[in-house]
């Protein structure tokens, strides 16, 4: 049975913003590494990642995008940081819950997730996906995402992948059975992969799929790249229906 955990302070109406103005993005082709299966379903993403003045989170006021680091912070203790997960992770005196998946080896070392349906649900931008990242994950795989989160981690270079249900359910299952083999995820042949189990293709927006493989923002580079043409545009419908715009018909005499 999945359980709320105890540590849950709701946060709201705040949103992070990680804007690019090179148009460089995290890459992401190929990943190989050790799969953890956490299957709660409905998952919020202020689960994921909790913030507030209670967790001591320096990001919980403003994120600066400049200021954000994805390096992956080691398990063994030694990272005095936010995790992600922090009210599974952590009982109420502070410390280490042994039944939670990601405290247990060698799951401690997993950077591909195996998530329930609706995982990242809710409105709260940026944080979830972040801190995934600066946990060592680079691959959610679950049935269903929420369409923020979804968007987000391909913002910060962590792959959701959408599998059926009953598929992400038998991946977890060998993974329990056998959870010291890696799985690889290859973007470019949009497979999963794992010793002992045949390839399971996914499927995954391609523009998206290039921004990831190329780790440029495909879409803001385009928009760039049509800015002055778009603006050309605009310029001379506002001649011709300037009654859109707001400005006087200088037609008339």
């Amino acid at each position: 049975m999945f359980r709320r955990p105890a540590q849950f302070v709701r946060h709201t109406g705040m949103a992070a913003q990680f804007v690019r103005h090179t148009g460089m993005a995290a890459q992401f082709v190929r990943h190989t590494g050790i799969a953890a299966p956490f299957r709660q379903p409905d998952l919020e993403s202020e689960l994921i990642a909790p913030v507030g003045v209670e967790l001591r989170d320096p990001h919980a006021v403003h994120l600066d995008g400049g200021d954000v680091r994805l390096d992956a912070h080691r398990h063994d203790g030694s990272w005095n940081g936010p995790h992600a997960f922090h009210g599974f992770r952590y009982r109420p005196d502070g410390t280490e819950d042994p039944d939670f998946v990601l405290n247990r080896e060698p799951y401690r070392e997993a950077s591909i997730l195996l998530a329930g349906r609706n995982f990242g649900q809710g409105s709260q931008q940026a944080f979830a996906a972040i801190r995934l990242r600066q946990c060592g994950m680079r691959v959610v795989i679950a049935p269903s995402f929420g369409p923020v989160f979804h968007d987000d981690c391909f913002d910060f270079g962590l792959l959701p992948v959408t599998l059926d249900e009953q598929v992400v359910e038998e991946l977890a299952d060998q993974v329990g059975a056998n959870p010291e083999i890696e799985m690889t995820v290859d973007l470019a042949r949009q497979v999963v992969e794992r010793s002992g189990m045949a390839p399971v293709a996914f499927r995954i927006d391609a523009r998206r799929r290039l921004s990831l493989l190329q780790g440029r923002d495909t879409t803001l580079l385009e928009r760039l790249q049509h800015t002055e043409s778009a603006e050309e545009m605009r310029e001379r419908d506002r001649r011709r229906r300037p009654w859109l715009y707001n400005e006087p018909d200088r037609r008339d005499p």
